[in-house]
């Protein structure tokens, strides 16, 4: 026996080695059973042919010099015949060009093997395309094949061909799911329910966990109750029976929400409902009306046109109702209102015809009235705000709203002896505050002035101002004395100012 240590020959890792991470999901492994199968045994019989072989022959043959020994061809030698060259007898960059498509035929398997999963397990494609996906793990076969024999650009072309086959499967599914699934809710909007349920069932074959899928199939399992609902519906339609309608389309709703014109049907018996409904309350209030029942035929009437607002049988039974009951009380609000706008009362005036609005809200003559009686009222307010804070007048922006104010005033109908004097009362002061006013300030030449609304003037002897009437404040400033503050109305005629520090401060 021979004391050299054999050669040591290391084992080609297994096509699908570099998804050893999947080893966690044993239904990973069940599908590619048979194929780590054969890739297992195809590398023990390799090591065993070639680490036992060659510790056989050393055993039976007497150890000869190493330049002596027969150097067998590769014809004559079992291992050429059956095993590739060992990647190490290459060169470095055909050793590295062989690991690189190695990589790139491990890397198109991985894509091969998703594909796979997706397949049987989102599609379930056992059930409706046996043969193609056999085909296409046939394929796949092959190139494992062609992998173990590092024959790596075969494998990777083979191992794509097994891709692109997937893919056509996977296409496939989805257009007949999608057909299946359209062709159910097609037979589900034409009330089909044995077409529904077949189709919807079809779908669910290929996905039965899609989501969209199963919400058909419950509708479809529901459309024979939902027919029947509609046939009741319909029955009460038939029969005026309006609510009871509404609460079947209800119920429909409950099961299936998207029942074909479902809205349009319950929109439809609102309105059957709607106007029922009207024709029962005019004919309930003309029933009140002949019995003398004043109140309760105007109720009545007011109901049918809060249904209906323009329906005319409904107006013209509350104008009956106000001839007969309702035209005297409407009159006595009428001479009270007016009563109080020659009085110049208008907020009684407001309350008498809000009345007459609250028996009926359509008498035109009280909706005149009140609108008159609150545009007097306002004008009243602002007049009397005006002589009561004429300084204000001083703002060109509030004199203008003052004048336009006594301009609406004095085209008001219904002013009366107190109206026209607040009138007369600010006219007069609209033509004290109009024109600008000569204002004469004299000083000590040593206070500094401020004015509001002019700014600073300075020391000075005496200085004469142009200015708008209203009210102004002047502070009077000077080392060793108090300050001074004067607020000073100006207006025509008005004196001229003496401005002077008059207090001295003791520093000391």
């Amino acid at each position: 026996m021979s004391n050299d240590t054999p050669e040591t020959i290391e084992a080609q890792p297994a096509p699908l080695s570099h998804l050893a991470t999947a080893g966690q999901n044993p239904a990973f492994y069940r599908r590619l059973e048979w194929r780590s199968i054969a890739v297992l045994l195809l590398v023990v019989a390799a090591l065993i042919a070639l680490v036992v072989g060659p510790s056989l022959l050393s055993s039976d043959q007497p150890a000869q010099p190493a330049a002596a020994a027969p150097q067998p061809s590769e014809q004559d030698s079992p291992m050429a015949q059956s095993t590739p060259a060992s990647s190490s007898q290459l060169p470095p960059f055909a050793q590295a060009q062989k690991a690189k498509a190695r990589t790139t035929a491990q890397a198109s398997l991985t894509r091969f093997v998703e594909l796979q999963i997706q397949l049987e397990e989102t599609l379930k494609v056992d059930s409706w395309a046996a043969d193609e996906l056999a085909a296409a793990l046939s394929t796949a076969k092959s190139g494992d094949q062609a992998f173990l024999d590092e024959e790596y650009q075969s494998a990777l072309n083979t191992y794509h061909q097994a891709t692109e086959q997937l893919s056509a499967i996977l296409q496939l599914g989805d257009e007949k799911f999608r057909a299946r699934l359209d062709l159910a809710a097609k037979a589900i909007e034409n009330f089909a329910p044995e077409a529904a349920l077949e189709a919807a069932e079809a779908a669910l074959v290929i996905k039965p966990d899609n989501k969209e899928a199963q919400l058909i199939y419950q509708r479809a399992s529901r459309l024979p109750e939902i027919i029947s609902l509609l046939r009741t519906a319909k029955n009460h339609e038939l029969s005026q029976r309006f609510e009871q309608a509404q609460a079947t389309y209800a119920a429909i709703g409950n099961l299936d929400p998207l029942t074909a014109n479902l809205a349009a049907l319950v929109n439809a018996a609102r309105a059957n409902q709607s106007m029922q409904d009207l024709n029962r309350l005019i004919s309930d209030a003309f029933s009140q009306l002949n019995q003398g029942n004043f109140n309760k035929a105007k109720a009545f009437f007011d109901q049918a046109l809060a249904i209906e607002p323009e329906n005319p049988i409904a107006k013209g039974g509350l104008e009956q109702v106000a001839q007969q009951y309702e035209l005297n009380l409407i009159a006595q609000h009428q001479t009270q209102a007016e009563a109080a706008i020659a009085a110049e009362q208008w907020q009684i005036a407001m309350t008498a015809y809000q009345a007459v609005l609250d028996l009926d809200a359509n008498v035109q003559f009280a909706l005149n009235g009140i609108n008159a009686a609150s545009v007097h009222l306002r004008t009243q307010q602002v007049l009397d705000k005006i002589t009561a804070e004429p300084q204000k007048l001083s703002s060109e922006k509030l004199f203008l709203q003052a004048e336009t104010i006594l301009q609406d005033a004095q085209t008001l109908p219904h002013a009366g002896p107190t109206m026209n004097r607040s009138i007369q009362e600010v006219s007069v002061l609209l033509s004290q505050y109009r024109d600008p006013v000569e204002v004469v300030l004299r000083s000590d030449n040593a206070t500094e002035i401020i004015m509001s609304n002019i700014g600073r003037l300075g020391t000075f002897e005496r200085k004469t101002l142009t200015l708008r009437p209203g009210q102004y404040t002047i502070r009077g400033s000077q080392a060793g004395c108090r300050d001074i503050f004067i607020n000073v109305q100006v207006l025509p005629g008005i004196e001229p100012l003496n401005l002077y520090c008059t207090e001295t401060i003791n520093l000391n």
